[in-house]
C-alpha cells in the first residue's frame, strides 16, 4: 500500500537532506537541467520515465523503485505513460503496466497505440507484458467485429498457452470463435496454432477439421498469386511461403491418420508432401523448406512401414534419427508403440538413448519445432509406454521407475488423461513395489488429491 503523503519529490527530497546536498549539486550528478529538477520537485512539471530512471541511479536506488508512484502521479496521456509502458516491460514491472493501462484504456485514441505496443513487446519476446495489453484492448473491443479484437484474441491464444494441457483446453475453445474475423495472411498461422494445439490435446477430430482449412486456404491463396490471368491485388502475406502451408497440412493430416493407427492413409499423405514438383517457387529459402518436408518424408516412411509391422525398417530408421538429434526423442515415441505392439526388443536402443530420455525428463524443455506442450504431452505417454515394455519383459523394477516418472511428469503438466492411465497400471502392480516405490506412488498421489487434479483418485 502506497502512502498517501509519499511522493518521488518528496523521497527526493529526503535524500538531498540526508546527504546534504543542494538542488544543483543533485542536478549535476543525475544529468538532469536543474531548473526541470526544481520545477518537478514544485509540483510544475512532471518528468519522463528516462529522467526519473536518471534521478533513481543517482540516488542509488534499484531501477523501477518508483514506478508504482509514476504511475498514479504521471498525466494520463500516451506521451508519458506509452515509454512508460515499455521501460516497465524491460524491468518486468507487469503490475505497473497493468495500473498504467487502466489509466488511458477508457480513451478509444489509445486502443490503436495499446495494441501497436503489445506487438512490439510480442515480437521482442515480452510476451506477458504483451498479454497485459492485448487482454486490455480485447475488453475494451470486446463489443466490435474489428480485425484488432480478433488479432488480440489470436495472441491471447499464444501468450497463454503453457504445459498445463486442461488450461490450454479452455483456451483454445475461447480463440476458435474469432478465427474467422482474422485477414486472410494472419489467419493460416493461426489456423496451423489451433491445429496443433488440437493435435496436442488428442482431439483428432478438430485437428483434421483446421488442417483441413489451413489447406483449403493455402491451395486457394496459392493459385490465386500463381493465376497470371487474374490482376493481382495487393494483400497480406503470410508469415511463410503459401506452399509451405500446403505441404505442412498434409504432413499433419498424416500424423492425425498415423495416431488413428490408419497407415495407408498416412503414407497418402505423405506422398502429397513428398511430390514438390507443382512448387513453382525455386529460391534459397523455398529450396530450404522444400528439403525439410523432403527429409521428414523419408522419416516418416520408415516410421509408417514400422507402424504396419514391418521390423526391417527398425535399423534404418534408428540410423536415421541417431544422425538427427532433435529427431532421437520424436523417434522413440513411435519405436516404443511398435515394439509393444508387434512384441519386438528395442532394449539396446533405448539404452542408447537413455541419457536424452533422462535429460528431458530433468529439463522439460521443448525439441526441435514442437511446440511445449504438445513434446509434453507426448513424453508423459512415452514414458508409461517405456514402463509397459519393459514390465511386459518382467523388467518390473525398470518399468516401475518408468511408470512412476511418467506419472509424477504427467501431474506437473497437468495430463488427466495419462495420469488415469498410470494409476490404472500401478493398482495391477502395487503388490510389486518396493517401500521406496510406495512411499514415492503415494507421495504423488497425494500431490494429484491436494491439487484437484483428479477427484476420483
Amino acid at each position: 500500500m502506497i502512502s498517501v503523503d509519499r511522493t518521488i519529490s518528496t523521497d527526493v527530497l529526503r535524500y538531498l537532506k540526508k546527504e546534504k546536498l543542494s538542488l544543483s549539486s543533485f542536478a549535476m550528478k543525475s544529468g538532469i537541467n536543474s531548473g526541470t529538477l526544481s520545477r518537478f520537485i514544485n509540483g510544475n512539471q512532471p518528468l519522463s520515465v528516462s529522467s526519473l530512471d536518471r534521478i533513481t541511479e543517482a540516488m542509488n536506488m534499484e531501477e523501477g523503485i518508483f514506478y508504482s508512484l509514476y504511475v498514479h502521479e504521471s498525466t494520463p496521456n500516451w506521451r508519458r505513460l506509452g515509454p512508460f509502458i515499455m521501460r516497465c516491460a524491460e524491468l518486468g514491472k507487469l503490475s505497473c503496466i497493468d495500473q498504467a493501462v487502466d489509466r488511458i484504456i477508457d480513451n478509444p485514441a489509445y486502443s490503436s497505440l495499446l495494441f501497436d505496443s503489445a506487438e512490439t513487446l510480442y515480437h521482442n519476446g515480452k510476451r506477458e507484458a504483451a498479454l497485459i495489453l492485448y487482454k486490455k484492448v480485447a475488453e475494451s473491443e470486446k463489443h466490435q467485429h474489428a480485425e484488432r479484437l480478433a488479432l488480440c484474441q489470436y495472441r491471447i491464444f499464444l501468450c497463454s498457452l503453457n504445459s498445463d494441457q486442461e488450461h490450454n483446453l479452455n483456451c483454445t475453445i475461447q480463440f476458435e470463435a474469432y478465427i474467422k474475423r482474422l485477414p486472410e495472411g494472419v489467419q493460416l498461422d493461426a489456423l496451423k496454432d489451433l491445429a496443433d494445439t488440437w493435435l496436442s490435446l488428442r482431439k483428432w477430430y478438430k485437428a483434421k477439421y483446421y488442417t483441413q482449412e489451413m489447406g483449403r486456404i493455402s491451395r486457394m491463396l496459392y493459385a490465386r498469386k500463381h493465376d497470371t490471368s487474374r490482376p493481382h491485388r495487393k494483400r497480406t502475406e503470410p508469415a511463410k511461403q503459401l506452399f509451405g502451408y500446403i505441404l505442412y497440412s498434409d504432413l499433419l493430416l498424416g500424423t492425425i491418420a498415423e495416431y488413428n493407427d490408419d497407415y495407408d492413409q498416412a503414407i497418402y499423405h505423405l506422398s502429397c508432401y513428398e511430390d514438390q514438383s507443382w512448387i513453382i517457387e525455386s529460391d534459397e529459402t523455398a529450396e530450404r523448406i522444400k528439403a525439410k518436408f523432403r527429409v521428414w518424408a523419408r522419416g516418416n516412411r520408415y516410421l509408417y512401414e514400422l507402424m504396419k509391422g514391418n521390423i526391417d525398417v527398425l535399423e534404418p530408421y534408428i540410423e536415421f534419427i541417431s544422425s538427427r538429434e532433435n529427431e532421437v526423442l520424436k523417434g522413440l515415441f513411435r519405436i516404443i508403440k511398435a515394439a509393444n505392439l508387434y512384441h519386438f526388443e528395442i532394449d539396446k536402443y533405448l539404452d542408447r538413448f537413455e541419457h536424452l530420455i533422462r535429460a528431458h525428463l530433468k529439463r522439460q524443455e521443448p525439441i526441435g519445432g514442437y511446440t511445449e506442450h504438445l513434446m509434453n504431452d507426448r513424453f508423459a505417454s512415452f514414458l508409461a509406454d517405456v514402463g509397459m515394455y519393459y514390465i511386459r519383459k518382467n523388467n518390473k523394477r525398470k518399468g516401475l521407475q518408468y511408470m512412476l516418472d511418467s506419472l509424477e511428469f504427467s501431474y506437473t503438466n497437468n495430463n488427466a488423461i495419462n495420469i488415469v492411465r498410470c494409476c490404472t497400471s500401478m493398482e495391477h502392480i502395487q503388490s510389486d513395489l518396493n517401500p521406496d516405490d510406495l512411499e514415492r506412488y503415494a507421495a504423488i498421489r497425494n500431490k494429484i488429491k491436494d491439487s484437484g487434479t483428479l477427484v476420483l483418485l
